[in-house]
């Protein structure tokens, strides 16, 4: 087994802001990350055999990436690329899919896992050809992909007309947007972005765009059904209300070939429970976030979070805290001096918490609605990994089972692929009804390893 002095998971921006921070005061940072390059989802690069194509893609925040870029190249750290972390032990030692560093010992570690997509259940949500809009820009970003045929884009959020403008640049057929808030809320959440005018100006240039290519926005409405044979061939949408309650009779049909769906962000938190860490549950969100003091440290000593597994807050907000943490790592493994250094941090800290109000705008945007239980019929599969549907999950409740790992033991959801990323948010929707947030605190999930689907011979 290896040691290292500060062990990073995840290479967006949280991560590689503290991996360049730390490293610039002189600490042996090693930064690990699934994909060929670092970025993340935000920065995400094309990979590396198809450099030569081109694709339009507005690169969100590039300034910040750049700089970052180049600040990486003066100091000296390793990455562990294309390499899983698919265990956290105690004394946080890391075990990855890395032949060459299989197992890593950490004095200190951060995690900046990120977040992934909320997922929304409804009769024919698994399909294929139903899609979720992080998984379009990873094609788009990484392969310079768009989807086939008529494509039709749906949910809540900015993310919608951001990646709808940009599939429509690559020659997408974009046949409308489905938004499940109001025009009234959109121009409430509008007014406050008065304090960020590049990123109103982008929002308004997106709406431009699509304004020009005649494209419909069907404010307060949302996906009922999807329906095909051995593909996605049609979507049923209705109108909802500000609960975000389909409203029988308002049916309309389209022809569609993908649907691409947000609703919104749940932050990643598998290493942070694998490793122990105390947790406090959202409902807005339907998952947990780790508890933090001023400094990005959880509960277990060493080990520190940033970026949108600590709340969902934008570039700048996980640049911010990557630099804090890196900053307090360096502090705390004796490579800075105190008094010089506190000051920086006192800095750091007043800036993020400056940038707070974007991620409480942006919670506001994408806090769950419970009117999207409506759309659940006894049929409908929660976890499509083992297929366990809506009436099972109803049952085990009626049955006496009250929490994630009792409906898990009894009916085996969660135990799929995913390892319940996407049952776990609806039916903490569900249980969200049964219980209130004090009580939901004390139902934290239990978490084991392998945090995902890993070889037996990795294993070995």
């Amino acid at each position: 087994m290896e040691e290292k002095d500060f062990v990073i998971i995840g290479t967006g921006p949280a991560g590689i802001s503290a991996a360049v921070t730390a490293a610039k005061s002189g600490v042996d940072v090693t930064l690990i990350g699934e994909d060929p390059r670092m970025g993340g989802q935000i920065f995400r690069q094309i990979i590396p055999p198809l450099y030569s194509q081109t694709h339009y893609v507005d690169t969100q925040n590039e300034k910040i990436f750049n700089n970052l870029s180049e600040e990486k190249k003066k100091v000296h750290l390793q990455f562990l690329s294309k390499t899983l972390v698919w265990g956290i032990f105690d004394d946080k030692v890391l075990a990855t899919d890395n032949k060459d560093h299989p197992l890593i010992k950490a004095k200190k570690l951060l995690i900046s896992e990120g977040a992934y997509e909320a997922p929304v259940a409804f009769p024919g949500w698994t399909l294929p050809g139903v899609i979720t809009l992080g998984g379009t820009q990873i094609l788009l970003k990484s392969q310079g992909l768009i989807p086939r045929g008529r494509t039709l884009v749906a949910g809540t959020g900015p993310l919608l007309y951001y990646t709808a403008s940009q599939l429509v640049k690559n020659g997408a057929n974009v046949v409308g947007v489905l938004e499940a808030s109001s025009l009234f809320k959109w121009m409430n959440w509008t007014f406050r972005l008065i304090r960020a005018p590049k990123l109103l100006w982008k929002g308004i240039q997106y709406l431009t765009l699509l304004k020009k290519r005649r494209i419909p926005i069907y404010y307060n409405h949302v996906v009922a059904k999807a329906e095909g044979t051995e593909s996605l061939e049609k979507v049923i949408f209705t109108k909802d209300n500000n609960n975000w309650e389909p409203q029988e009779g308002t049916e309309k049909t389209l022809d569609v070939d993908t649907l691409c769906l947000n609703f919104g962000f749940i932050p990643s938190t598998i290493f942070t429970h694998m490793a122990g860490c105390e947790h406090e549950f959202d409902p807005t969100l339907r998952g947990w976030i780790p508890t933090l003091n001023n400094k990005l440290e959880t509960s277990k000593e060493g080990i520190f979070v940033a970026g949108d597994c600590n709340g969902i807050g934008g570039v700048k907000k996980a640049f911010v805290e990557g630099q804090i943490a890196g900053t307090e790592i360096a502090l705390q493994l004796g490579q800075v001096s105190k008094p010089e250094t506190h000051s920086f941090l006192s800095r750091l800290q007043k800036k993020n918490s400056r940038l707070n109000w974007y991620q409480k705008f942006l919670k506001d945007i994408y806090a769950f609605r419970p009117g999207l239980l409506k759309l659940l019929t006894p049929e409908t599969f929660i976890c499509r990994c083992e297929e366990v549907d809506f009436k099972t999950i109803t049952n085990t409740l009626e049955n006496g089972a009250w929490s994630l790992d009792q409906i898990k033991r009894l009916t085996r959801m969660g135990m799929g692929r995913c390892q319940g990323r996407f049952c776990f948010p609806t039916v903490l929707g569900i249980l969200s009804k049964y219980y209130s947030q004090k009580e939901l605190n004390q139902l934290d999930f239990s978490t084991r390893p392998p945090a995902k689907p890993l070889p037996l011979k990795e294993l070995i």
